[in-house]
């Protein structure tokens, strides 16, 4: 398999033990990022997506020495390192550093006709600033977390969400066109919408639900206990494609930044392409 080193450059993976049973024990002994729902894939694309996303780190060589020579617990510790160099950990996403390799990785791999096309959403919070100035910010890092899990659940396996900084995420979609991917994107603004909300659990606590879950949580206490309302979150969006912005990373950065300027301008909770 090739994939980009931490300098940039393409080289090729050893993959004799990518779908050897050691590899797969250490895959279960230390979840990787995405997919988190291990039921909608396989072992062989879990395999595939961790050398391709996260194996660009430099641990390539002495990942694979080690499972050749046996030494198990020096693959699972380089394994965790990995994990925790790619992951924000508050959201739960991948970090902005990360980002940027992958969107290198998909221009290359679009440049050698790996792959067909690529899309970008780019969302942030609505009026995030208020909700730190009225609640707190612990609230606001409650937010962020719950945000992140959301995200998580709602995308498909084969996308990829990150933090970009603040309140500010962007999603890279392989394979997508700009008519699908307005869909994704309208699908997460609808979750976020119905379900991120901010409220008081019981008398006094105050912090970020999702209110699906509260809401069957109410319906078997007592009504003290229950979730009450006090603000709604949502979201806005800016949507664009590779292919659209003549194979350019900047322009699509650009053009998805330009697209949730728009939808904020617009009233925000909305999606712009």
């Amino acid at each position: 398999m090739i994939v980009l080193n931490q300098q940039g450059e393409l080289i090729e993976l050893d993959t004799g033990f990518r779908f050897s049973e050691v590899f797969f024990s250490l895959l279960n002994f230390v979840k990787t990022p995405s997919p988190d729902d291990a039921l909608r894939c396989t072992n062989e694309l879990q395999c595939e997506l961790f050398y391709r996303d996260i194996m660009n780190y430099a641990f390539v060589d002495s990942h694979n020495q080690h499972l050749a020579d046996g030494r198990i617990d020096l693959a699972a510790k380089n394994l965790n390192a990995i994990n925790n160099l790619s992951l924000d950990h508050l959201t739960g996403l991948k970090n902005k550093e990360f980002l940027e390799r992958k969107l290198l990785s998909l221009e290359n791999e679009v440049y050698h006709g790996k792959l067909d096309d690529f899309s970008m959403i780019m969302c942030d919070l609505d009026s995030f600033k208020t909700i730190n100035d009225e609640f707190g910010h612990s609230v606001g890092d409650d937010t962020l977390s719950l945000f992140g899990a959301l995200l998580s659940e709602t995308l498909r396996p084969s996308d990829f969400g990150y933090r970009y900084g603040g309140e500010e995420f962007l999603i890279l979609l392989p394979n997508t066109n700009l008519e699908n991917a307005v869909l994704v994107a309208e699908r997460l603004r609808a979750v976020i919408n119905e379900r991120l909300q901010i409220g008081n659990y019981g008398l006094n606590q105050v912090t970020a639900y999702d209110l699906e879950k509260s809401k069957m949580l109410s319906d078997e206490t007592n009504i003290n206990d229950a979730f009450f309302l006090a603000r709604d979150v949502t979201c806005s969006f800016g949507v664009a494609n590779y292919l659209e912005h003549d194979q350019s990373a900047e322009a699509l950065f650009d053009a998805a930044d330009a697209n949730l300027y728009i939808a904020k301008q617009n009233g925000r909770n909305r999606v712009s392409a």
